[in-house]
């Protein structure tokens, strides 16, 4: 069952008419999309009602460090983080788990967040053709998120050059949704379309 739609969120007053129109045409279409915004402003909320919308004959992997994403998805596999144990052994990073679903014939991957240098991996995946992926990130504004995925790219100790990780950033995204919190309401602020 669909646990939470972008009606849902206009009634919450989350968004207008306008915003979910191109919010769910963006998905029909197999855009891109990054969710940016604050810690609590709805990042993970929106995107559980943005892959309501996902065709039932799409396979969609799911990639997180905590489990919060829940959508209502007939074909989804969850892929999970695991820390080390107390001896150190064990650890299954996101790094390794967004390559894992790179190999699972997805018709769409989904990082749940991108916190760390598992975004060097997620611009991998989304340059390798798998349109209509979505992530969310911490960002100060729509403006940051390229900003914000190169800082954490470079956390990877990659070979790539700061110009190059940039270029990916900008055009790994077909849309960059920004939230923010106002009062006790969790409002989209700004819908940034690639030119």
């Amino acid at each position: 069952t669909c646990r939470i739609s972008l009606q849902d969120l206009s009634d919450a007053e989350m968004l207008d008419g306008a915003q979910a129109r191109i919010l769910a045409e963006a998905v029909a279409a197999r855009r891109s999309v990054a969710i940016s915004g604050a810690t609590g402003s709805g990042k993970t909320t929106l995107l559980n009602a943005l892959l309501s919308l996902v065709d039932d004959t799409e396979r969609i992997v799911t990639v997180e460090e905590t489990p919060e994403l829940n959508p209502a998805c007939a074909h989804r596999v969850a892929l999970v983080a695991r820390p080390p144990n107390l001896e150190g052994a064990g650890e299954i990073p996101m790094a390794t788990l967004v390559r894992t679903a790179l190999r699972m014939r997805p018709d769409r991957i989904v990082v749940g967040e991108v916190r760390g240098p598992e975004a060097l991996v997620a611009l991998d995946a989304l340059a390798t053709g798998h349109s209509g992926s979505m992530t969310t990130l911490h960002a100060a504004g729509a403006e940051r998120v390229a900003e914000r995925l190169v800082e954490m790219a470079l956390g990877a100790r990659t070979a790539a050059t700061e110009a190059s990780l940039r270029a990916r950033a900008v055009a790994a995204f077909d849309l960059v949704v920004h939230l923010e919190r106002v009062g006790h309401r969790r409002v989209i602020r700004s819908i940034v379309e690639r030119e």
